[in-house]
């Protein structure tokens, strides 16, 4: 499921009904931040819990020490967190205790830090009678430029979880507002930092088998928002594309893949049409969308994306390209993936 977050300090009621109507369950949020004002706490927090019940939005606040006094309240007193309307944790910390686990789970669902676990971690606990069937293991976000994660190691850390059916959910960055103080992103993988969230999210989903995706940072555009829900719900992948005028009707339509993929070119399912013209058949990038004219044979027609660059065939019409900053979407689709032209604004 797709997920947002939100701190006090930017809180944005028209950005989290926006995010909801487009999909969003999970709103992450942090009461442990050192840099934000929680003054007001008191009068602010049954208001942004009441708004994200009505809206159908699960909080998951991240539970520290320091969470419980911010709240005002006992430490460790997690019926008064019952009370206040919580009804999912984060356990940022006390998760080796297998009893307060299963005691828990009678009041919340958990999310228990996935960074700092391993499968060991769940074998012991499910001996000691664990029930992960309302437990996700959701993974640490890194403020701070060149601490995230490896993908090859955030890979490896996964492998044993997903034995054990575990759903895990980790965060992208936001492109719309970075969170204070760093303003650097919030991603749980560092080579995401600098990727539109949307590559990053597919990536995750599609290479490393992740069931939820949040956005870390304060805000992202709802249309990130959009494509984000529409793949992880349906595989449709939302491509922005630049069209030559005579094939902008290909913007009004979806596109399934052939099955059997091809290693150098996505061959889209399109009826094949005879002595298509010989027309703008140029050098073609790394994500140009072609048609193949009269001089293939029974193969004029056919509509691809090429996964690299190729040389100019004469065989070969270019349509138009991917937008540079989602080419890399060539690389997630296969034979499931429903594709969808968009314009570039």
């Amino acid at each position: 499921m797709l997920g947002i977050s939100s701190y006090f300090k930017d809180l944005d009621y028209d950005y989290l009904k926006r995010a909801s109507e487009i999909g969003a369950k999970y709103l992450f949020t942090s009461l442990h931040i050192p840099e934000e004002d929680l003054s007001q706490l008191d009068q602010e927090l049954p208001i942004f819990l009441k708004t994200c019940q009505e809206l159908g939005l699960q909080i998951v606040p991240d539970i520290s020490p320091i969470t419980f006094e911010k709240l005002g309240v006992i430490a460790n007193d997690y019926k008064a967190l019952k009370e206040m309307g919580f009804k999912v944790l984060r356990l940022d910390y006390g998760f080796d205790d297998f009893d307060v686990i299963k005691t828990l789970l009678h009041d919340f669902d958990l999310m228990l830090n996935a960074s700092v676990v391993n499968e060991q971690y769940i074998v012991d606990a499910k001996a000691a009678g664990v029930d992960f069937s309302r437990i996700s293991l959701l993974h640490n976000f890194y403020p701070k430029t060149e601490t995230g994660l490896s993908l090859d190691y955030f890979k490896k850390m996964n492998e044993g979880f997903l034995k054990h059916n575990i759903r895990i959910m980790a965060f992208v960055p936001g492109d719309l507002l970075k969170r204070f103080p760093l303003y650097e992103g919030l991603p749980t993988v560092e080579k995401h930092r600098q990727k539109n969230p949307y590559i990053a999210a597919v990536e995750l989903i599609h290479d490393c088998e992740i069931s939820d995706v949040l956005i870390g940072d304060s805000k992202a555009h709802l249309s990130t928002l959009q494509y984000i829900q529409s793949y992880m719900k349906d595989r449709i992948m939302h491509i922005p594309v630049v069209l030559d005028e005579p094939y902008t009707d290909m913007f009004d339509h979806t596109f399934t893949v052939r099955k059997d993929l091809s290693e150098n070119v996505v061959r889209l399912i399109t009826p094949r049409i005879p002595n298509i013209a010989i027309k703008d058949n140029s050098y073609r990038v790394r994500g140009a969308i072609t048609m193949e004219n009269e001089l293939s044979g029974r193969y004029s027609g056919e509509i691809q994306l090429t996964k690299r660059d190729f040389p100019m065939d004469a065989r070969t019409n270019v349509l138009g390209f991917i937008h540079p900053d989602y080419v890399e979407l060539v690389d997630s689709i296969d034979r499931d993936t429903i594709i969808q032209f968009v314009r570039i604004n």
